[in-house]
């Protein structure tokens, strides 16, 4: 190998090793005043206005294989129809509420500071005057949200 191929072959190394280095993993952290509001107006915050309702959706981490995603979530009023929940999801409340009745006709009422665990594949409808929420949510399938 000449002087100038090996040149180019280090230069390359230390191109990627500062670009590795430059990629960290870090910790998320969200406060409680960001999470009050603030945080929705970040520019990678998804609105969309669609049968449901309005909403906001902020991830925060997604896992490398796509499966796993944490986030925070804002709701508007809505109540729709569930034929089958699309992954499982554990949602801890920060504000408003939200009625889940299952297809058997239970229900669970949650409020702020209340936590749910939803399976993948429930059936019933979600019934809400408008909410935010943390979320954690596994997908086994494809990984999309």
């Amino acid at each position: 190998m000449n002087k100038k191929a090996r040149l180019l072959i280090l230069t390359a190394a230390c191109i990627a090793s500062t670009t590795w280095a430059d990629q960290q993993l870090k910790p998320v952290k969200v406060t409680a005043a960001q999470a009050a509001g603030p945080i929705f107006q970040r520019k990678d915050a998804v609105r969309e206005n669609s049968k449901e309702g309005p909403t906001t959706d902020l991830t925060l981490l997604r896992s490398a294989d796509k499966k796993v995603q944490m986030g925070m979530y804002q709701a508007g009023p809505s109540d729709t129809a569930i034929d089958s929940y699309p992954e499982d999801e554990f949602c801890y409340f920060l504000s408003g509420s939200v009625k889940l009745t299952s297809a058997d006709g239970s229900v669970v009422e949650l409020k702020a500071g209340e936590a749910v665990a939803i399976p993948k594949g429930w059936k019933g409808r979600w019934t809400t005057p408008g909410y935010t929420k943390y979320y954690v949510v596994y997908d086994s399938g494809t990984g999309s949200r």
